[in-house]
């Protein structure tokens, strides 16, 4: 399993896409603390909307990709900040816990689940309210892009895009989010 992240893919900004890998060990589920690592000075936490693939599948064309992934929820990417590295290293994306996801909302209709509202908080402070048909970039484009550099496997997840600016973590933190109303994470930050 293998889990493929954009950022700058939701509001009307100009930036420019970018992706990243996080390795399996990244995955942190609903339920569990996220535990501050010591490595870092300062942790992130960037809302998403995360998307899980539900067959195998190669060079897919966009017409065809709403096939290939048969869940969704809500989520948060993790990275770590260190002031003596300025640039961004990819460890500072994937190292483990840093893919925080929520239960999976199995999808019945695709347009419906385009249009879900997924709620992030922090806190209690919303700090992101999206759903899928809101990226700049539609869910099928990314997927097929995907799929031209590398083969999509069943469970692969893929982290859409930051759907809200990053918000720096602290001990205490508690990120929960809501699909339509409903809970499905709640993640308490320790140290």
């Amino acid at each position: 399993m293998k889990v493929i992240g954009f950022t700058g893919n939701y509001g009307s900004g100009e930036e420019t896409l970018q992706s990243y890998l996080m390795a399996d060990s990244s995955i942190l589920f609903t339920g569990r603390p996220f535990f501050l690592p010591d490595f870092a000075q300062h942790f992130v936490a960037t809302p998403t909307i995360v998307v899980r693939m539900g067959r195998l599948g190669k060079s897919i064309a966009p017409k065809f990709a709403h096939r290939y992934w048969n869940a969704f929820t809500a989520g948060f990417s993790v990275m770590a900040q260190c002031s003596d590295q300025p640039a961004l290293s990819a460890l500072d994306r994937a190292f483990d816990g840093a893919a925080i996801v929520g239960d999976w909302v199995e999808t019945t209709s695709v347009a419906d689940a385009l249009h879900e509202v997924l709620e992030l908080r922090i806190d209690d402070e919303v700090v992101s309210r999206h759903c899928l048909a809101d990226m700049r970039r539609p869910l099928d484009e990314l997927l097929a892009s995907v799929s031209i550099r590398c083969s999509i496997k069943m469970g692969d997840l893929l982290f859409t895009g930051d759907a809200g600016s990053g918000h720096r973590l602290t001990a205490g933190n508690r990120l929960t989010a809501l699909v339509g109303g409903q809970p499905v994470l709640d993640v308490k930050v320790r140290m």
